[in-house]
């Protein structure tokens, strides 16, 4: 069992409002989302307030962007995000999200569906991989001065339909990213894709903050169509 004191969760297909009380009942005081359209987007941030404190700083359909800060005053930029499928949505993100990067002086983690594959090794089944798509997703991450973190576990994070003649796509679409700053404040940080759950297409995924084999392991920042926060952190 983890014990986050943050979750994220993304592509709701429902109003986040009205899952507020229930976030609130699990104990998580703090909530944000963003708006849906119909069936498209929704991001929720919850957290629980006596362990983080989070401050909202930009709100957009892909992604919220927000400053967190720990109990031993440590601070960091996180950006959750939920990519549109769309490219001119995906240019537009991307472009926000440069802007964001020009003027970041702090650390800074990025973590969720960026609906972008970054390498044909992180597509199986369906049609060819655009190579030139792939490069437009790594150009994009470079000019934010972002790296990608990599991961531990599954080497795809979605699972497609089935499709005629029994081929399913597999593809890594989600990731964690983050600035040379972030890194250095947590050169022990590594991603780890969990098990998928059956009610979810989307691997969860889960940043550990420090390198220990723990089941249940300190300092950690995670996400699945959520991602999470270890309430163990505090005490650091």
């Amino acid at each position: 069992m983890h014990k986050p004191v943050m979750i994220v969760i993304v592509e709701t297909r429902c109003d986040p409002t009205k899952l507020r009380r229930t976030f609130q009942l699990l104990g998580y005081e703090g909530f944000v989302a963003s708006e849906v359209n119909g069936y498209a987007g929704g991001i929720i941030v919850a957290w629980k307030e006596d362990s983080i404190n989070v401050q909202l700083g930009m709100k957009k359909f892909q992604f919220l962007h927000m400053r967190v800060q720990l109990l031993n005053k440590q601070q960091w930029f996180f950006t959750a995000i939920y990519a549109s499928p769309n490219e001119e949505n995906r240019r537009t993100m991307w472009e926000d999200l440069k802007n964001i990067a020009d003027s970041m002086n702090c650390p800074w983690l990025l973590a969720g569906d960026f609906n972008d594959i970054a390498c044909a090794a992180g597509k199986k089944g369906g049609a060819p991989v655009s190579i030139r798509r792939c490069n437009l997703f790594k150009d994009r991450i470079n000019a934010c001065n972002l790296l990608d973190l990599g991961a531990v576990g599954s080497k795809y994070t979605w699972r497609g339909p089935i499709y005629h003649g029994g081929q399913r796509i597999y593809e890594r679409l989600d990731r964690a990213l983050s600035n040379d700053m972030w890194r250095l404040l947590f050169p022990e940080a590594f991603v780890k894709i969990l098990a998928r759950l059956d009610y979810s297409d989307h691997h969860p995924i889960l940043i550990n903050l420090t390198d220990t084999p723990h089941p249940v392991a300190p300092r950690q920042f995670g996400f699945e169509s959520a991602w999470l926060i270890d309430d163990s952190y505090q005490g650091l």
